[in-house]
């Protein structure tokens, strides 16, 4: 089995994410990794499998490529030899290593398209037109940016109706900035919440456009995610698709997913296989898709350039997502085509939070998967001290009390 000293997996990112990568990895080979960001969080602090590095401007593009390198100077001596596999978690990380890809290059092995393809995915625009060029169902959208915010008529001539979803195009700066009503998505009723949403969201520093995009009705039944690894051919190797059975009630983290069952389902396969195969995408993928009950599509809402942080519900079902970059990029091995087929349940709170507050239309399935295995990301029984069962205890009560607050939240609206 591959050491430690071949190679060294450096992870920008100190969250869920990060911890994610770095248990796989060790699952996997038994390497430790280096986790890079802003605070040692909980989900990896203390940890046995990987050391954090933290400084309070890591959120600075500068800082960032300066410590990575420092860093590789600092592992071309302390692990002489070793392959470095950088490992961006969230997209602010992801978008500084495709600025200065062709300088880290010369340190880093790196599981990212290039910038062209990228771009045909991270911007909306683009992404939704390419979409349609290739046959991927999507939602119906219309984009719009900062110049539009005088006009009075602005969300009136949209081509579907309402309610409708707003929400920021740039998932890099939009997330670090502070609010009244901050949320990740909007739910609008109306034009007029539509234009008083925007904006607020401008004025406090936006500078992005917006995306406008039909509501497709429903709640976890109708919400599923694909995780993937697409080889330097740009074929799609590795593909885990999952069932949402619980999503975060907390406002300013809709989106995320706190409770997922691996499910097979060739319609989603063959639909992130013509996207990702069609653009020449390398790397890894994580794409979010939504049931359209209208029409009985399933389709795609957006694609990011790194694992999902939940994207170890892909281990639950026996599939080592991160294992696929690791064999191609450092050990040059052909990528088996691989998709995960067992139904197991993915937890990132405890399994009786789960279970009291799944929705009625997705409680079978989440026991059901339970009864056949179900894995938490931060229960590693190799990396559980006593100070890591305190700091995921820590982790568990607050996700607890943010489902007991929230959900009451939800019974009043």
């Amino acid at each position: 089995m591959p050491t430690d000293r071949d190679f060294v997996p450096v992870i920008l990112g100190t969250g869920l994410g990060a911890y994610n990568l770095a248990r796989s990895l060790h699952e996997a080979f038994g390497v430790h990794s280096v986790a890079l960001g802003r605070h040692a969080l909980r989900e990896t602090a203390h940890s046995r499998i990987v050391s954090v590095r933290a400084r309070p401007d890591f959120n600075d593009e500068q800082v960032i490529v300066s410590e990575l390198r420092d860093l590789a100077a600092e592992l071309a001596q302390t692990h002489p030899g070793a392959a470095l596999l950088l490992l961006p978690t969230i997209e602010h990380y992801t978008n500084v290593v495709l600025e200065h890809r062709t300088e880290l290059d010369e340190h880093y092995l790196v599981p990212l398209p290039d910038a062209a393809t990228a771009a045909r995915v991270m911007t909306k625009t683009d992404f939704y037109a390419t979409c349609a060029a290739l046959g991927v169902p999507h939602p119906q959208t219309r984009v719009v940016d900062g110049s539009l915010l005088d006009d009075a008529h602005l969300g009136e001539d949209l081509p579907f109706g309402y309610p409708a979803i707003l929400k920021p195009s740039d998932t890099d700066l939009y997330p670090r900035l502070r609010f009244e009503g901050h949320q990740k998505v909007y739910l609008v009723e109306d034009a007029a919440r539509l234009r008083e949403i925007a904006r607020r969201i401008y004025r406090a520093g936006y500078v992005g456009d917006l995306v406008i995009q039909e509501y497709l009705a429903g709640d976890e039944s109708v919400m599923r995610v694909a995780n993937t690894y697409s080889d330097r051919s740009g074929r799609v190797r590795f593909v885990s698709v999952g069932q949402v059975a619980l999503s975060e009630y907390h406002p300013d983290l809709v989106g995320n997913n706190n409770a997922i069952v691996t499910v097979p389902d060739p319609v989603i396969e063959a639909s992130v296989r013509t996207l990702l195969d069609g653009i020449g995408y390398h790397g890894f993928a994580n794409v979010d898709v939504m049931l359209d009950r209208r029409t009985g599509l399933w389709k795609v809402l957006e694609v990011n350039l790194r694992p999902g942080a939940t994207a170890f519900y892909t281990m639950a079902a026996g599939g080592v997502l991160a294992r696929a970059a690791a064999d191609e990029l450092v050990l040059g091995r052909l990528v088996a085509p691989f998709s995960t087929t067992a139904e197991r349940l993915w937890l990132n709170v405890p399994y009786a939070v789960a279970r009291w507050f799944v929705p009625p239309s997705t409680r079978g399935v989440l026991r059901r998967a339970a009864r056949s295995g179900r894995v938490h990301t931060l229960r590693y029984g190799p990396d559980l001290s006593l100070r890591r069962r305190l700091d995921i205890a820590r982790i568990d009560l607050r996700h607890t009390l943010d489902y007991v607050r929230y959900s009451r939240h939800r019974l009043n609206h």
